[in-house]
């Protein structure tokens, strides 16, 4: 799986087609075919179309991509701190964001930087991290 052909999707894809490649990208990772980096970026794009379909991601997989993410999490890199965040806040992953607010009090030399990002995702989700879509339903009908 390449990034570029994700990036090559149409904005708006079916919730299942998103599915499917939500698992690919987990396999390919995990068999190895993707490196962190290039998996990120495919998260990154994936979700960025997910989140057009304002439906939520299945929860197991959810789940799966939650329990990936918590092994990766590492406060070396603002950019993958960045990304990772991104990743945290719009699938909804409860797991990962309780680690990264864990961070916060681990980690007595965090960069002021990814401190400050930490701390403003922190403060924008607060308690509905679960449901990305918290911010919408008001326009529900």
């Amino acid at each position: 799986m390449d990034d570029e052909d994700i990036r090559k999707l149409p904005d708006h894809c079916a919730a299942d087609f998103l599915h499917t490649l939500f698992h690919d990208a987990l396999q390919y990772f995990e068999n190895g075919t993707n490196d962190k980096q290039e998996f990120l970026l495919i998260l990154s794009e994936l979700t960025d179309r997910q989140a057009m379909t304002y439906e939520l991601l299945e929860k197991e997989l959810r789940d799966n991509i939650d329990q990936v993410l918590c092994k990766l999490w590492n406060t070396d890199s603002y950019d993958e701190v960045d990304i990772m965040l991104s990743l945290v806040v719009n699938l909804g992953l409860e797991e990962c964001f309780a680690q990264v607010q864990n961070s916060l009090h681990q980690d007595n030399k965090l960069d002021s930087a990814i401190r400050s990002e930490i701390e403003e995702t922190i403060a924008e989700v607060g308690e509905h991290i679960a449901n990305p879509l918290h911010s919408l339903e008001r326009y529900r009908q």
